[in-house]
């Protein structure tokens, strides 16, 4: 009997908790890939770009960087580099900074530590960053519990 118990738990550990946890990181990073887009659509808002022009931008993005609007957090040099484009150095550095402050807001970075962090990383590192951070720290407690 012991041993029909055992091949039915690894059966299991075999395969749900293995399905589970891909869900729900493909859960996390879709979630997390739409709050940064509002982020950066909040951006863009903010340098007075309308709702269809940041569709425009999204085809230019698509068409030169191959970037769509889900891969910013996989991406984030190159759609950094299709803004610079689109918008100039000028531009881009508005942007970038109105970017990060609408990323500091939606992810509550307010200790004088993490907006030092904010202020001393490139744009597409802080995206990397905040990936890392969200997608890893609950890795981390669901292996704890």
């Amino acid at each position: 009997m012991e041993t029909t118990s055992r091949k039915t738990n690894q059966g299991r550990g075999l395969h749900h908790p293995d399905l589970r946890a891909v869900s729900d990181l493909s859960e996390r990073r879709d979630a997390l890939a739409t709050r940064v887009e509002d982020c950066v659509s909040r951006a863009f808002h903010a340098i007075g770009s309308s709702s269809e022009t940041q569709e425009i931008i999204y085809w230019n993005l698509l068409m030169t960087k191959n970037v769509r609007r889900g891969e910013i957090l996989e991406k984030p040099e190159e759609f950094i580099e299709g803004v610079r484009a689109i918008y100039g150095e000028a531009g881009t550095v508005v942007f970038e900074h109105l970017l990060r402050r609408e990323i500091g807001r939606e992810f509550e970075l307010t200790s004088a530590l993490e907006l030092e962090a904010i202020n001393k990383r490139s744009t597409p590192d802080l995206l990397h960053l905040i990936a890392h951070a969200a997608l890893e720290s609950k890795d981390d407690s669901d292996g704890m519990g």
